[in-house]
């Protein structure tokens, strides 16, 4: 693979990268998505579960302030 780029004097050059870099850093950000994905939903779970007994908790009092 390669593709030209423009080197900071200005003159086009070759790039060294080849395809083995790019499917590593694939991978690695692959992996790096995975585990935000993960803690996406640990966090909502968290959120919805606080939620739910902030709710649970709010109920409990409207119960004891009505008797």
């Amino acid at each position: 693979m390669v593709t030209k780029i423009v080197g900071i004097d200005g003159n086009p050059r070759a790039a060294q990268v080849s395809d083995f870099w790019f499917a590593q850093l694939d991978v690695r950000l692959g992996k790096i998505e995975a585990v935000v994905g993960r803690l996406e939903r640990q966090v909502w779970m968290i959120a919805c579960g606080a939620a739910v007994l902030m709710g649970i908790e709010m109920v409990g009092v409207m119960l004891r302030l009505g008797q």
